[in-house]
C-alpha cells in the first residue's frame, strides 16, 4: 500500500483563508491608491482648461480708462502780482494740474519671482494722460502681489503700488498769447486689480478705482528760477478706473 507524502496532502484551510484575505487587502489598497490618483483629476476637470492657473511668470498689460480729480492744492506766481495765487485763480483753473477729468493709457511689464503667474512681481509702469489743455506722462517701478483666489482657477486679486516720476504740460491761451507750463513731480499710485488668465497665455484685467497722486514744485508766470522767485509745492489726487488685456510668457 502506497503511503501519501507530505506534498500530496491538501493545504490547511487556514492557508487558503489567509491568501484570500491578502488578496482582498491588496484589492482595497489598490482601489485606495487609484482613487487618490483619480480624485484630483476629476476635481480639476470641473474647471475648463482655458481658465486654469497661469504657469508663465512674465506679463505685459495694456489698459485704458478715465481719471477723475478728487482734490489737492497748487499755487503759482501771478504776473505783476507780489503774492501767490491758489489753484482756481482767475485765468488759472485747477485743470492745469489735472484737477478735471482726463483719459488715461497704461502699459506695464512685470515678472513674478515664483516662476508662475502668482505671488510677488516687480515691473515697470508707463502712463500717458490726456486732459483739458494738458498732457501727462509717468514712468515708475511697480510692485504687485497676485493672489490666486481659487485652486485650479486662474483668477487673481492683485494689490499693487508704484512710485516714480511724472511730467505734465499745461497749455494756456491769454489775449492771443500761447503759454506752456511744464511741471515735474513725484507720482504715487496704489490700489487693487482683478486678473483672469485665459488658456495660460492671455489676460483680461480690471483695476478698481485706484489712487493716483502727484506732488511737485509749482510754477511761475515766466518759469521758476528767476531772482528771488520761489516755486511752492502743488499736490493733486485723482481716482483712475482702468481695464484692458495682456499676454503672459
Amino acid at each position: 500500500m502506497t503511503q501519501a507524502t507530505t506534498s500530496d496532502r491538501p493545504l490547511p484551510v487556514t492557508t487558503g483563508r489567509r491568501r484570500r484575505r491578502l488578496g482582498l487587502a491588496a484589492a482595497v489598497l489598490g482601489a485606495a491608491l487609484l482613487g487618490s490618483t483619480v480624485a484630483p483629476t476629476d476635481a480639476e476637470a470641473a474647471v475648463p482648461r482655458v481658465l486654469r492657473p497661469g504657469t508663465r511668470p512674465m506679463q505685459f498689460l495694456f489698459g485704458v480708462g478715465p481719471s477723475w480729480g478728487i482734490g489737492g492744492s497748487s499755487y503759482y506766481y501771478g504776473p505783476g502780482s507780489p503774492g501767490y495765487y491758489g489753484c482756481g485763480a482767475p485765468g488759472f483753473p485747477c485743470a492745469g494740474f489735472g484737477g478735471y477729468g482726463s483719459f488715461k493709457l497704461t502699459q506695464e511689464f512685470s515678472g513674478h519671482f515664483s516662476g508662475n503667474a502668482s505671488g510677488p512681481a516687480l515691473g515697470v509702469l508707463l502712463n500717458e494722460e490726456f486732459g483739458y489743455r494738458r498732457f501727462g506722462f509717468v514712468i515708475a517701478p511697480k510692485f504687485t502681489y497676485d493672489i490666486q483666489l481659487k485652486r485650479d482657477l486662474g483668477l487673481y486679486l492683485s494689490p499693487n503700488v508704484s512710485l516714480g516720476y511724472q511730467f505734465m504740460s499745461w497749455n494756456y491761451f491769454d489775449g492771443g498769447y500761447y503759454y506752456r507750463y511744464p511741471y515735474h513731480a513725484a507720482n504715487l499710485q496704489f490700489g487693487m486689480a482683478l486678473k483672469l488668465m485665459l488658456d495660460d497665455r492671455w489676460i483680461v484685467w480690471l483695476q478698481f478705482p485706484h489712487f493716483d497722486m502727484s506732488l511737485g514744485p509749482g510754477n511761475r508766470y515766466y518759469g521758476c528760477g528767476g531772482p528771488g522767485v520761489y516755486c511752492p509745492t502743488f499736490f493733486v489726487a485723482r481716482l483712475d478706473l482702468l481695464f484692458g488685456g495682456g499676454v503672459s510668457f
